[in-house]
């Protein structure tokens, strides 16, 4: 996420620096006290946050590439500047990124993953 993401007037920016803000809350209150029916309910919605923020990743993923990220800061191409980032491995980074380019063609499967009706999975 970009440094100044907080202070920007984009709604993605705004709707990440928020989400992450609000992580941090939750991951400091204990679970104890939550209900068996709470735990459940909430352990599959997290599942679907977690689908959605990687449909988002993997849009901005392929607007850095479009942009050329990587190479404005003397990376290979910005599939390798990502794994640096994002401590993935580049292998992994690379087929989610062939996969970030593919859903631009692919509407309907970008829709799908964005509601969290389904999610990728990294071969391996």
């Amino acid at each position: 996420m970009a440094k100044d993401s907080r202070r920007s007037t984009h709604v993605v920016c705004r709707a990440v620096a928020k989400s992450r803000k609000q992580m941090r809350s939750a991951a400091e209150v204990h679970l104890w006290s939550m209900s068996d029916d709470d735990v459940t309910d909430t352990l599959r919605e997290a599942a679907r946050l977690r689908a959605q923020a990687e449909a988002l990743e993997l849009r901005l993923a392929a607007e850095a590439d479009r942009r050329h990220a990587g190479e404005r800061v003397g990376a290979t191409d910005t599939a390798a500047w990502w794994a640096v980032e994002t401590r993935q491995t580049r292998p992994a980074a690379k087929h989610r990124m062939r996969l970030a380019e593919s859903l631009d063609r692919h509407d309907l499967t970008a829709a799908v993953l964005a509601e969290a009706r389904c999610r990728w999975t990294t071969p391996g």
